[in-house]
């Protein structure tokens, strides 16, 4: 009797021991939702760049998860809270209009956790991660090569045009480093490419962006830099129709708008599929980054200049040279982008 129940004891602390190790060597499963910035999710560009990141690492982890489009800011709160409602494990905001939701969301609800992209607070709750990105470092090498491009194209009057979103510090952080970039080459070659834009409304609107890109174009301009979302997609076919150049934004628009890659110089990238994948892969080790921002920039490739492709061998390896300077420069310290 006291063999058995021996046999029984050890049996059981075997069953225990292997289940044990099961689990250590198991990735943990998350219940992630994203909640998108406002506009479509297959805006070939920020939302879906997000959405991409997030679908690696679930596949990955064999994590469930759930993606929620937003067409007002409305409809980002009601988005959270559905999260929150279904006791997800981690929810994913992002952009300007989602900040302050997904803020008051983390003080609500502090078994949460939360990760809020391209936005961040002074004080960042225990439960919220913050991940901005120093855009204004690749848009700054985007104006000095579009102010490049259009003095090449037009040397009588050259002129480096913006189609942006709505006039919001993420955005002023493109165009403003954007048109720094353009003083960059007119100071050190002694020229005077104009730099001009116009910011839309919306994130949503193909037509206005097309509208705004005409409107720059009949006024002399020989380069459009879409930074707009979809609105800017818009610009981009215009481009493309107008028979001029343009500089895509957020993703490689060369590959995820093929229809008008034939004229990117380049995009300037911002890598929300890499900042997700990380935390997400952060969270499951337990070395969750809450209460902090992350800051995503040129040193650790949070944000790129994409490769030229068409335009490889049309670039030459003078202003190639002189981009990789900047961006050393930019790193180190000694070139100012122009944003604060």
């Amino acid at each position: 009797m006291l063999k058995k129940i021996l046999l029984i004891a050890l049996s059981s602390l075997m069953i225990l021991y292997f289940t044990s190790c099961k689990d250590d060597n198991e990735p943990k499963k998350l219940k992630i939702g994203l909640v998108s910035g406002l506009g479509s999710l297959a805006d070939r560009g920020f939302n879906q760049q997000a959405v991409e990141g997030l679908t690696n690492v679930a596949l990955e982890t064999g994590s469930e998860y759930e993606v929620r489009e937003s067409a007002s800011i409305a409809e980002i709160e009601s988005n959270i809270a559905h999260f929150c409602d279904q006791k997800f494990d981690v929810i994913i905001a992002m952009t300007y209009d989602a900040a302050q939701p997904a803020y008051d969301a983390a003080i609500a609800h502090p078994g949460v956790k939360f990760i809020l992209l391209d936005n961040s607070f002074n004080d960042v709750p225990a439960n919220l991660v913050c991940i901005t990105f120093q855009v204004d470092q690749v848009s700054f090498m985007a104006g000095f090569l579009a102010a490049w491009w259009t003095w090449k194209k037009n040397p009588a009057g050259p002129k480096a045009a913006f189609v942006a979103g709505p006039d919001i510090p993420q955005i002023r952080q493109f165009t403003q480093s954007y048109a720094a970039g353009v003083d960059y080459f007119n100071t050190r070659y002694s020229l005077n490419v104009e730099a001009s834009g116009a910011n839309a409304g919306n994130f949503n609107d193909t037509l206005q962006g097309a509208h705004l890109a005409d409107s720059l174009i009949q006024s002399g301009a020989d380069l459009v830099f879409a930074c707009a979302g979809k609105t800017g997609n818009g610009a981009l076919f215009q481009a493309k129709t107008s028979g001029i150049q343009a500089i895509g934004v957020d993703t490689d628009q060369y590959l995820t708008i093929p229809e008008v890659g034939d004229i990117l110089l380049t995009s300037c990238m911002k890598r929300l599929d890499i900042s997700i994948y990380d935390e997400i892969r952060a969270i499951i080790g337990n070395q969750f980054h809450g209460g902090s921002t992350i800051i995503s920039n040129l040193t650790g490739n949070g944000v790129q200049l994409a490769p030229f492709h068409n335009f490889e061998n049309q670039i030459p390896d003078s202003i190639k040279t002189v981009l990789g300077e900047i961006r050393q420069g930019i790193i180190n310290g000694t070139v100012n982008t122009g944003w604060k």
